[in-house]
């Protein structure tokens, strides 16, 4: 087995940091290292990253010109000696075979392929139905092996459960852009570039939530960050000249997108799922039921209708009418 690098930026970790390191002491796997970087925290991190790196000289101190998450990915990476390359949070748990897993799954694996695998949330005390589904859809993936199939969706690479080959990671430029949300921009890189995604067996993240959990707290995480990043992304793959964006969902993640297309200059079609809006004027665009809307050849329509809900009749009618359609939610 090639050795494995273990990214870790630690930022006011100290209640969780210690069960962290301790699960990668406890790998079935051995030939790691671990690069932890303490992103400015004011609490006991450093105290108890300094423990482990003076007791097992497989955990190293790196440190960072700049200062933020993805300054500390990037100060990371570059400090990766191994060949293979994974990332892991502060406040997570590594199960004991994840390393070995992810390892012989990548050394299987092709070039150009990115590693992931199952997750679980805990304690469960803390996971609301949200975090359920979001489990249960990313676990979906894993077992169909079809991440790239819903990436308009939502992020479909755990941001702390990836495994890859460091050359490529690097050649890749993942965290060459100061983008937030990092994970999502990753995968789209991946993704445009033509990498493959391949799942290792079993659970290989205990996912950690909690109400001090970073990405619930910054607003690089937030709802606008997200559909900022989609549209930004799916413009330069799809958007062709004069060509207008068919969004259907009239919510307000419709209403999110409808502002960041028509600020770049491009002509909004809004259609609605229900038709009793059809006909109604929102934000100075007359809304169209989906049903009486011509479709050219060629359309793309981006939805935005919720993920929970059924839209399967909705979806059918689309793709009868040979229109390609991408969930942005």
């Amino acid at each position: 087995m090639p050795k494995v690098s273990i990214l870790i930026p630690v930022k006011n970790a100290a209640p969780y940091l210690h069960a962290c390191l301790q699960s990668i002491v406890e790998q079935d796997l051995t030939d790691w290292e671990c690069l932890l970087l303490n992103d400015g925290s004011e609490d006991d991190s450093a105290e108890i990253m300094g423990q482990f790196v003076a007791q097992d000289g497989r955990f190293k101190e790196i440190t960072a010109t700049g200062k933020g998450l993805i300054d500390a990915n990037r100060a990371l990476l570059a400090a990766a000696a191994g060949e293979l390359c994974t990332r892991m949070d502060a406040d997570d748990i590594m199960p004991k075979n994840r390393l070995h897993n992810m390892t012989k799954t990548l050394m299987n694996a092709a070039p150009r392929t990115l590693v992931t695998g199952r997750v679980q949330f805990f304690p469960e005390e803390n996971c609301g139905a949200g975090t359920q589904f979001y489990e249960a859809w990313l676990n979906a993936r894993c077992d169909q092996n079809d991440h790239w199939q819903h990436i308009w969706r939502e992020c479909v690479i755990p941001s702390p459960c990836w495994m890859m080959r460091t050359a490529e990671l690097r050649q890749a430029g993942c965290f060459d852009n100061a983008v937030y949300p990092e994970d999502y921009d990753m995968a789209f890189r991946l993704y445009s570039q033509g990498f493959k995604v391949v799942s290792a067996p079993d659970i290989c993240h205990l996912w950690r939530q909690h109400p001090q959990r970073y990405s619930r707290n910054s607003g690089h995480y937030s709802a606008e960050a997200f559909m900022q990043l989609k549209w930004n992304y799916w413009k330069e793959m799809f958007l062709q000249t004069e060509m207008p964006v068919i969004i259907l969902g009239t919510l307000d993640k419709g209403k999110l997108l409808k502002k960041m297309v028509e600020a770049d200059g491009t002509e909004v079609v809004w259609l609605a799922h229900k038709a009793h809006i059809a006909g109604n004027v929102i934000d100075n665009n007359a809304v169209v039921y989906y049903r009486d809307y011509a479709f050219s050849e060629g359309d793309a329509v981006v939805s935005t209708l919720s993920s929970i809900d059924d839209h399967a009749e909705v979806y059918n009618h689309l793709a009868t009418a040979g229109v390609r359609f991408f969930c942005f939610c």
